[in-house]
C-alpha cells in the first residue's frame, strides 16, 4: 500500500509537467498557423537605392490578405517621430478593406533621412513588425541604401582656399558730380547774364547808366502827347550824358564814332532824332502809343549797348 502510494505522489508531478508543456505549446501552434494564414500580396520599396542625400524622404508600402479573425494591432505599430540611426520615421499610415472573406491591409510607412557622412556609407530602413491579433505578426525587412557624401572627411584643407567677402564696388560718381558742377556753373552764368542784360535795377552801378535810367523813367509815362514828348526828352538826355555834352541830330556820326559800342544802331538813332525834333519842334504830331512803344524798344536795346552785352 505504501509502495503504491509512493508511485503515485512520482507520477503526479510528472503528469502535472506534461500537461504544462501541453499548455504552454498550445499559442505558439495557434500563432504559428494564424502567421501561416497571412499573405504578402504586394511589397513596394523607394526606386532607387543610390544617391541617396540628408533631407530625402523615403516611402515604402506593404500590401497584407488576413484572415478575417486577424486583426491589426494598431498600438503594435512604431512610433511616428523615432529616430534609428539617423532614420527617422515621419508618418505611418493604415488602410484596409474586406474581399472575399478576408482583410486586405495597406501599410504605408515615411521616412526622411537625417544621417550625413564625409564619404558614401550603406544605410538601411529598419524592419517593422507588423503584429495581428492571436499573437500572428509578419516582419516588413529592412532595406538598404546608399547616402551619397554631403561634406569631406576634414575641412582644414579647404579653408585655405576660401576668399574673403568684399563690400561691393561702388560706383564713381566723379565724371557726374563734376558734370553737376559745370553744368550748375553755366547755369548760374547765364542766369547772371540775363539778369545783367535785362534788370531795371538802381542799386548796382553797372546797372544804372543812362539809358537804363530813360528805360526805367519810360516804363511810367502814359500813352500821351504828353508822355511821348516826355520820352523824346529823357532819351536826348542819355544821349548828351554819353556823348558829354548837348548832342543834335548832326551829331549822330560823331557820337557813334566815339561810343562804337552804339554803333549797329546808328539808322534808328537817326531816325529817333528826326521823329523827336518833329514832335518837339515841328507841327506833326505821331501817334503816342507807337512812338512810346519804339522809344522803349530802343532805349531797351541802347541799354544792352550801354553794359557791354
Amino acid at each position: 500500500m505504501i509502495v503504491c502510494l509512493t508511485g503515485l505522489i512520482w507520477i503526479a508531478p510528472v503528469k502535472a509537467e506534461s500537461l504544462a508543456k501541453e499548455d504552454a505549446a498550445a499559442p505558439q501552434a495557434v500563432a504559428s498557423s494564424a502567421a501561416q494564414a497571412i499573405q504578402v500580396l504586394h511589397l513596394q520599396n523607394p526606386a532607387h537605392y543610390a544617391g541617396i542625400q540628408i533631407g530625402d524622404v523615403l516611402q515604402r508600402r506593404i500590401t497584407l490578405s488576413v484572415p478575417e479573425s486577424l486583426q491589426l494591432q494598431p498600438d503594435k505599430l512604431p512610433i511616428k517621430g523615432v529616430q534609428r540611426n539617423g532614420i527617422e520615421l515621419r508618418q505611418v499610415q493604415e488602410t484596409h478593406a474586406r474581399q472575399a472573406g478576408k482583410t486586405v491591409y495597406t501599410l504605408t510607412f515615411e521616412y526622411q533621412v537625417f544621417a550625413s557622412s564625409g564619404q558614401p556609407v550603406q544605410l538601411a530602413l529598419p524592419p517593422e513588425q507588423i503584429v495581428f491579433t492571436s499573437g500572428a505578426s509578419v516582419t516588413l525587412p529592412a532595406w538598404r541604401f546608399w547616402l551619397m557624401a554631403q561634406l569631406p572627411d576634414r575641412m582644414q584643407p579647404a579653408k585655405p582656399t576660401l576668399l574673403g567677402q568684399h563690400r561691393a564696388a561702388l560706383l564713381d560718381t566723379h565724371p557726374l558730380s563734376l558734370g553737376l558742377l559745370v553744368s550748375g556753373g553755366l547755369a548760374l552764368l547765364g542766369s547772371l547774364i540775363l539778369l545783367y542784360r535785362n534788370a531795371s535795377w538802381a542799386w548796382l552801378p553797372m546797372l544804372n547808366g543812362p539809358f537804363a535810367q530813360a528805360y526805367r523813367r519810360l516804363q511810367r509815362l502814359p500813352a500821351t502827347q504828353e508822355g511821348a514828348s516826355r520820352a523824346a526828352l529823357a532819351m536826348q538826355q542819355a544821349f548828351n550824358q554819353h556823348f558829354g555834352q548837348q548832342m543834335l541830330a548832326s551829331q549822330v556820326p560823331m557820337f557813334v564814332a566815339k561810343q562804337p559800342a552804339f554803333a549797329a544802331y546808328t539808322d534808328q538813332i537817326q531816325q529817333f532824332y528826326a521823329q523827336s525834333n518833329t514832335l518837339l519842334y515841328g507841327n506833326q504830331l505821331p501817334a503816342a502809343a507807337d512812338y512810346l512803344q519804339q522809344c522803349k524798344m530802343l532805349t531797351r536795346q541802347l541799354r544792352s549797348c550801354e553794359r557791354g552785352v
